[in-house]
């Protein structure tokens, strides 16, 4: 309603200013042709007589009879023009109110580059309840109409060309824009070279006062690295992309989650009542407590069903390998549908058998021949997921294809078999689809707008960093203990290094399940003493590793083996890790080498990695990530 009353507005503020410049016109020209027999002359004496109408001169003297049009024209010429003046005058006003108020708030963000990305973003920052303070920078020209609405949204905007503009300029946009002390910078340009123009021309100038994470729209690993080159100490920098995003919100919905967890449901309990009668190493060997193997052999990882073979798959394979990571032995399967499939997945990854994704997931594909009509495609879907009822492991499904038909034609095939099952569905078009996709008992989750994954909770994941960083600062003291130095601040840390503790911070809700699951006649409080008594037993180990490593490693052992809780999380944390670096393709080597991508950890045999390859590897390291869990942060 409000957009409609600024365009009739406008509308009726352009009818008056035609009809004074007429009015203005005739009733000067009925004044001055009897007057000027010369035509340039009166025409000029006319023209001149409306400008200054508008300027706040009248061109005839009281004692002139200029006619009603005339009169008219003169009351109504300069109440436009004060109408116009103050609307600027207010204009400048609240951008510098705007201004004062990003400077002084802790919540200011700043978005450089102007995409649908950058539009879509700045709706959803004003939407969120952190109430962001914003600041808008963009090359392009910005249009009256557009930066008078930013601003009254309370966004500051500015223009400016980094490339064309000399120094004085940008660094009077920099003392504007308060930018040492912005929270956030997003840069959201049209494409990678223009953010990577955009990070090059600001990173460089600022002197953060507090912790700042600039967010940058890239998708090519090349620009990546010179960017990561370019990065100053205190700036963290995070790269995401859409089809990442995406892939991000859909595995964080919570059917998905529940779909994950599932596989721990046959899990047996922790034998509580006894725990004050006898230590937990007799009660293992007793039988009365289960072995990591027993509690592996009771973990069904699911069955992921993926429709279509394009840029999204890539990125939810890689979540899978992290965040799918279960069970010690069983790899999470998925099977991968689409037309000639063996071989869009063959020009996918290069490199496959047990290498890269392939080692991390249970791989398989569903060939649908592309000479076969659409019956007997559909056909051999069914007979599949004929086959796949047979199956115990908990069923998840992915309908990704662009074509929004053939994902409803998936849809109606599945609902046959897997009604309850989550279906994440893609609507890549502009058509509202929930009364088809809504059945009762059925969970489907759909996607495909941008503005749904350009969310605090997707993209800057606050409280996910938070668990990372305090991650990294266990790591940092435990390394201290073991003799191996301070360890690195997490600005210092590289990009690849930072991935991975995001990584093993997003994989703390699997750990979390299991704990519940493990411990289900306990509450999180409960879950979180035990936690807590078992990493005080640690600590008086660790100082035991300052005077006799070979002692630590010892004990170290024998405190996993006492607790085959703690020690199945901490395997299960060594095998996701090796699954998620998989998943960036790296392999085993002698030397840790981000650039070749190899590193010498890359074991899957955990007791090679707890045996000789203890001081190489720190498996203690691995444990660290489970006293983290339960934790406020």
């Amino acid at each position: 309603m409000r957009e409609n009353k600024n365009y009739y507005k406008k509308k009726i503020v352009l009818f008056l200013f035609i009809l004074t410049i007429i009015f203005a016109i005739l009733s000067l020209y009925g004044y001055y042709h009897t007057k000027i027999s010369d035509p340039i002359q009166l025409w000029s004496a006319v023209l001149y007589g409306t400008v200054k109408l508008f300027l706040f001169a009248a061109p005839l003297s009281a004692e002139n009879p200029g006619g009603i049009f005339y009169e008219f024209a003169k009351w109504l010429a300069p109440i436009l023009t004060s109408a116009f003046i103050f609307t600027q005058i207010s204009n400048v006003l609240l951008h510098l109110k705007n201004m004062f108020l990003n400077g002084i708030s802790r919540k200011h963000v700043i978005l450089f580059g102007d995409s649908p990305v950058a539009s879509a973003l700045l709706t959803n920052l004003l939407a969120d309840q952190e109430s962001y303070r914003i600041s808008f920078v963009t090359k392009q020209f910005l249009e009256e109409q557009r930066k008078n609405k930013l601003e009254r949204k309370g966004i500051a905007s500015y223009q400016l060309d980094f490339e064309n503009s000399d120094q004085n300029e940008i660094r009077d946009l920099f003392l504007a824009l308060h930018i040492s002390s912005a929270k956030y910078l997003f840069f959201t340009g049209e494409s990678d070279l223009e953010n990577f123009s955009l990070y090059a021309s600001v990173v460089g100038r600022i002197r953060p006062k507090q912790s700042v994470v600039s967010f940058v729209h890239c998708a090519s690993n090349t620009v990546i690295g010179y960017m990561e080159d370019l990065r100053p100490a205190g700036v963290d920098t995070v790269y995401f992309e859409e089809e990442e995003l995406t892939v991000r919100m859909l595995l964080g919905k919570k059917a998905v989650q529940e779909r994950l967890f599932s596989s721990f449901s046959r899990l047996p309990l922790a034998n509580a009542g006894k725990e004050q009668a006898a230590s937990r190493q007799e009660r293992v060997d007793e039988g009365e407590e289960p072995t990591v193997e027993e509690m592996d052999a009771t973990i069904l990882p699911p069955h992921v069903l993926v429709f279509g073979i394009n840029s999204l798959l890539f990125p939810l394979l890689k979540k899978l390998a992290n965040d799918a990571t279960l069970s010690l032995q069983k790899n999470t399967r998925v099977t991968v549908v689409d037309t000639d499939a063996g071989k869009k997945l063959r020009a996918l990854f290069p490199v496959q058998g047990k290498e890269g994704i392939f080692r991390a997931l249970e791989m398989d594909s569903l060939e649908l021949c592309s000479e076969h009509s659409s019956y007997q495609k559909r056909e051999q879907i069914r007979a599949f997921l004929k086959s796949m009822e047979q199956e115990e492991r908990p069923a998840l499904f992915f309908l990704l294809q662009e074509d929004v038909i053939e994902n409803l034609k998936v849809l109606q095939l599945l609902r046959s078999s897997f009604q309850e099952a989550p279906k994440l569905f893609r609507n890549s078009s502009a058509v509202v689809l929930s009364h088809v996709l809504k059945e009762e008992g059925e969970e489907v989750e759909t996607f495909g707008d941008l503005s749904t994954v350009l969310t605090e909770p997707v993209l800057i994941r606050a409280s996910l960093d938070k668990r990372a960083k305090a991650f990294n600062e266990a790591y940092n003291k435990a390394a201290e203990a073991a003799g191996m130095g301070e360890g690195s601040s997490w600005n210092s840390l590289s990009y690849v290094r930072k991935e991975s503790s995001r990584l093993s911070a997003s994989h703390a809700a699997v750990k979390e399940a299991f704990l519940r699951q493990y411990f289900r006649d306990r509450s999180d409080e409960e879950i979180r003493a035990v936690l807590s008594r078992k990493e005080t037993e640690f600590r008086s180990l660790e100082e035991l590793e300052k005077k006799d490593k070979p002692a630590f490693r010892e004990r170290f052992r024998h405190f996993l083996k006492e607790n085959p809780e703690l020690d199945f999380l901490s395997r299960l944390e060594h095998k996701r890790w090796c699954n998620s670096y998989y998943a960036m393709f790296f392999r085993y080597g002698e030397k840790k080498d981000e650039s070749r991508k190899t590193h010498p950890c890359l074991i899957d045999e955990w007791e090679t990695v707890i045996g000789e390859k203890f001081d190489l590897c720190h498996p203690e390291y691995d444990l660290l990530s489970v006293f983290a869990l339960f934790k406020e942060v």
